[in-house]
């Protein structure tokens, strides 16, 4: 967009990067008629599956507890109206395994660790730290915008002069690539593929026109 003696123009860059790190969003859920037997069967079940994943290999500053609810179950029965049957108690669990080779075979330690009670509600794959990428992926934004400022301005019979402001549009903070559903087999764990992850970044120019 060219304002006056000014010419502004937005660049945009992509750099493609392996994950690193495989996010695991799980929970441990279970149902008892007593509140305080439901809260101590999912409490177990959550503590062995952080056991387990201890074993294979996950820091302990890598696990996190996520969620924690209770609720009430209830069923309507004629003539007596709303019923209590019991209570059902979730603890969620976030694991980041930063061993993509073994985080199949984690996942199947700490699902089975976790029996009947264990629940998969995500997995991710991301890339832990993306400030290098981010880097050449703003560096290529710039490129961009430059390339086509100065064919705006040529074609304007102009020639691009100084910068005089840059905006770097904002990126967010973690890339995260969506895994295809994972199969639970009995006899195998299942495979995480990694592929890759776009880190993309904006930037907005103004140059002055000579």
């Amino acid at each position: 967009m060219k304002t006056g003696e000014s010419i502004t123009v937005t660049g945009t860059g992509v750099v493609r990067v392996a994950p690193d790190t495989a996010v695991l969003r799980l929970a441990s859920e279970c149902r008892s008629a007593r509140l305080a037997e439901a809260f101590a069967a999912a409490t177990g079940a959550a503590e062995a599956m952080v056991s387990a994943a201890l074993a294979g290999g996950v820091h302990r500053e890598d696990i996190a507890s996520s969620a924690l609810s209770v609720t009430s179950e209830t069923a309507w029965q004629e003539g007596r109206g709303h019923q209590l049957l019991g209570y059902a108690a979730s603890r969620g669990l976030t694991l980041a395994v930063r061993d993509l080779a073994a985080a199949g075979a984690l996942l199947d330690a700490v699902v089975a660790a976790g029996g009947d009670a264990a629940r998969i509600h995500g997995v991710s794959l991301v890339v832990s730290d993306p400030s290098p990428a981010r880097t050449r992926a703003q560096e290529a934004a710039f490129e961009d915008a430059r390339s086509s400022a100065e064919r705006l301005a040529s074609l304007a019979q102009r020639r691009l002069g100084a910068v005089v402001r840059i905006d770097a549009g904002a990126a967010p903070e973690g890339q995260q690539v969506p895994l295809r559903r994972v199969a639970l087999a009995a006899d195998a764990a299942p495979g995480l593929e990694a592929g890759q992850a776009e880190v993309a970044a904006s930037v907005t120019v103004t140059w002055t026109l000579d």
